[in-house]
């Protein structure tokens, strides 16, 4: 099913405009306004008032969703809507990919436009290369969070675990805890969704460093030290580093406000045409996760008719 499932996200997909997701996300942002009213209110509050918004923004699609479960005759259709609901690469590849486009024709400017749709940070003060950085970290974090992740809270949960997990990786990208406004009152979704994307991220991470040199990944995780990116994430980036043999990581603008993050030095600066390379690196390891879940599966069935 889940292979079935993940080929019709791909082939056909939703439009942006009449995806449920993007119904959340501006649910997500007006209950922000809402409960968030204040930043400059005392960071205890805006912990509480985070902690409360993520209860109340995914209680009610999942208890609906789990009401449903309690009256469907066929479950297994149930979770396949549900995860085909929380995923939605296919539209995300065509913006990433739209950037490449603009930044090959050499349109800098509307690649930061287009850009900005995808990355939180400061996409004016980006160069050429800054642009390709940045969309080539997205297109891996992305892609792994959003779409192996999904996976694999589905393989242990079915499709409302999926959802659930998919709903937490949107809170923590509306109410980023990296953007001043959000700081403190990010702080809950981004601790959840960091923590019920770590399953995926290690998977990816070792998916990566098998294709492309478990050595060399090691050498150039232990080389560098980590500065404000979760471990994870830095695993990751650092085996994606080697993977497309491209400098990743740096300092990031999120507002006025500079962030300073671990430098990952490798061969080169990226360019326009590394964001495509990333995009067959992440296609690869779906292809490699997936291959690996239908082996599992058919390991289960033969014991079953041995049985």
């Amino acid at each position: 099913m889940l292979l079935a499932v993940v080929l019709a996200a791909n082939w056909f997909s939703l439009p942006a405009t009449y995806h449920p997701l993007t119904l959340f996300r501006y649910y997500a942002r007006q209950l922000a306004k809402k409960v968030h009213p204040d930043p400059n209110r005392p960071p205890q509050q805006q912990l509480i008032s985070g902690n409360l918004a993520v209860i109340v923004a995914t209680a009610p699609p999942l208890l609906l969703c789990y009401s449903l479960y309690q009256f469907s005759e066929l479950p297994q259709l149930l979770d396949a809507l549900l995860l085909y609901i929380s995923l939605d690469w296919q539209q995300q590849r065509k913006h990433i990919l739209s950037v490449s486009d603009s930044l090959k024709r050499g349109q800098l400017m509307l690649a930061k436009e287009q850009a900005t749709k995808l990355v939180l940070r400061d996409t004016s003060r980006l160069t050429a290369m800054g642009i390709s950085k940045a969309m080539l970290e997205s297109t891996v974090l992305r892609n792994t969070k959003l779409m192996l992740g999904v996976c694999c809270w589905f393989l242990g949960g079915g499709g409302i675990a999926a959802l659930a997990y998919r709903l937490l990786q949107e809170l923590a990208q509306q109410w980023n805890s990296k953007l001043p406004l959000n700081t403190h009152f990010g702080v809950p979704a981004a601790w959840l969704a960091t923590i019920t994307a770590a399953p995926a991220l290690l998977i990816s991470s070792v998916i990566l460093a098998l294709q492309h040199g478990i050595s060399r990944c090691y050498k150039q995780i232990r080389q560098i030290p980590r500065l404000n990116i979760s471990s994870l994430s830095f695993l990751l980036l650092c085996c994606t580093s080697v993977a497309v043999r491209c400098n990743l990581g740096g300092p990031a603008y999120y507002g006025n406000t500079k962030l300073l993050r671990s430098r990952i030095p490798y061969q080169r600066d990226p360019a326009w045409q590394d964001i495509g390379n990333a995009v067959r690196v992440v296609h690869f390891v779906q292809l490699y996760f997936m291959l690996l879940a239908l082996s599992v599966t058919l390991v289960q069935l033969a014991l079953l008719w041995l049985k």
